[in-house]
């Protein structure tokens, strides 16, 4: 008796499980539709000019609804590390700057069914502002109550940590001049004779490579 009970306590279980896991509602996904496992880190060393020629750090992130059904959803941050310049996320529908550490979160919008939306959240630095800025995201499932007009927390989704790194050129400098460069690589990976304005990768006799951004 006691084996067919403890049977069936590790059937429920394994069940209960299974649920849990095909319960998820939605997920984190690059651009191209690539998942990021719940407690993922992201690391971004690459930055990018915008159209108005500030320098960011995207974090690239989406957020795909893969409940089969229109749902509200919004985005849970916590800026961990912010040595200089604001966090910007935009998601769903409006705009959050943050110019400090601290917790915050997005208003809540519709996600429509299959929808696969960007989180438009970056790192901007300031001029020469160098340093890590880590931030925590969670989206985070809604309902809406049409009599209140609010929204109440259903679930919590997902949970990822983004480190977006910018690296001093000269720090870097230093450390390619304690070896012989040996090739050198634009953004593209095609090798080049000098460096190019933007990314570089940097190939060292020393079997290290780094990443050399010049502006």
């Amino acid at each position: 008796m006691k084996k067919l009970f403890t049977s069936v306590m590790m059937l429920l279980f394994a069940t209960s499980f299974a649920f849990a896991q095909e319960a998820a509602l939605v997920r984190f996904v690059d651009e191209a539709g690539n998942e990021y496992a719940d407690g993922s880190v992201i690391d971004i060393t690459e930055g990018e000019e915008d159209v108005f020629g500030d320098y960011q750090f995207p974090t690239g992130l989406y957020v795909e609804n893969i409940s089969g059904e229109d749902i509200y959803v919004g985005v849970e941050f916590n800026v961990i590390s912010l040595p200089n310049g604001s966090f910007q996320i935009c998601f769903p529908v409006n705009c959050i700057n943050y110019s400090k550490k601290g917790v915050g979160k997005t208003p809540e919008g519709q996600l429509t069914t299959d929808e696969k939306k960007s989180l438009n959240a970056e790192w901007i630095p300031d001029a020469e502002g160098y340093g890590t800025c880590t931030v925590d995201l969670q989206v985070n499932i809604y309902t809406y109550n049409a009599i209140t007009k609010k929204y109440n927390l259903d679930e919590m989704g997902p949970k990822v940590k983004v480190n977006m790194i910018f690296k001093d050129p000269a720090s870097v400098k230093n450390v390619e001049n304690e070896a012989k460069a040996v090739a050198k690589y634009n953004a593209a990976g095609q090798q080049v004779n000098n460096e190019q304005k933007g990314l570089n990768i940097v190939k060292l006799d020393n079997g290290k490579a780094v990443k050399v951004m010049n502006q």
